[in-house]
């Protein structure tokens, strides 16, 4: 019954998205190795993990996706993978619950990251854990890091939104849905709220952050909203990228994006 409820709750936020997964074209899916994630959250997270392109490496790193229906697809499709293992690291990849091959369960998106997250350091436990989040999946990223037991040492978020308000206001019934929750039931929205998850970070793990200047849906002043709390907390570095659409700073720049992120991974990962 709680789960059904739910489920209706989060159709106007993630309906269209509803969607059968499939790898995307380029993805050499032999190169990855399937993973069952229980989290707290209720869901079993379907993941995917692959090995560093180089023989020792530095540290491994969780990536954590925009919604959209290519879910942890997003990652392979635009290149942000290959990136990583290039450049030393190991990935996993996973579908936050309600999205690509994940049970949906309930709005606890940030349990689904610390699950993803733990399970990612049991496979590589004597390497420093990153995490790579976009959009939604940088959000519930900081929300996360407010959680006991997450591995994170380092983190990169790009387009991550300050409120569940300032992305979804735009939307009249979802900001509806968001306004009542606050009244109804307020907890579960605080947990959902990166600013105030800012101000409890646990470790306090050295943060990059990455807005575009062509990004309608998370502006770069909502962006240094974000950074002023996390800033507070811990060190936070803040990447401004000219013409840059939500979610897509490496499209807009590649060489300038790759270099900012596997700098700041071999900087603030290797040191933590």
């Amino acid at each position: 019954m709680k789960n059904t409820l739910y489920k209706l709750f989060k159709k106007p936020f993630f309906g269209r998205f509803s969607k059968p997964w499939r790898w995307p074209e380029s993805a050499d899916q032999a190169q990855w190795t399937r993973l069952n994630i229980r989290s707290q959250s209720g869901a079993n997270l379907s993941a995917l993990s692959a090995l560093a392109h180089t023989p020792n490496a530095k540290g491994a790193v969780l990536m954590v996706h925009p919604m959209g229906v290519i879910a942890k697809g997003f990652w392979m499709k635009h290149g942000h993978a290959e990136v990583l293992r290039e450049a030393g690291y190991h990935v996993m990849v996973f579908d936050l619950n309600g999205f690509g091959e994940s049970t949906s369960t309930t709005m606890d998106f940030p349990l689904d990251v610390l699950a993803a997250g733990q399970a990612l350091k049991k496979c590589h436990p004597d390497l420093p854990i990153a995490v790579l989040g976009s959009s939604m999946g940088a959000a519930m990223s900081v929300c996360a890091m407010a959680q006991p037991g997450h591995p994170f040492k380092a983190a990169i978020l790009e387009s991550a939104f300050p409120t569940l308000l300032h992305f979804w206001s735009r939307y009249p019934i979802p900001k509806l849905g968001i306004q009542l929750s606050k009244l109804v039931y307020p907890a579960g929205e605080l947990r959902l709220r990166p600013t105030d998850a800012a101000q409890n970070l646990i470790g306090n793990p050295t943060t990059l952050l990455i807005y575009g200047e062509a990004d309608e849906f998370t502006p770069v002043k909502d962006g240094r909203l974000l950074w002023e709390a996390l800033d507070k907390k811990t060190k936070t570095l803040f990447w401004q990228v000219p013409n840059a659409a939500h979610t897509h700073a490496f499209a807009a720049n590649p060489e300038e994006y790759k270099t900012r992120v596997v700098d700041f991974l071999d900087t603030h990962l290797q040191h933590s």
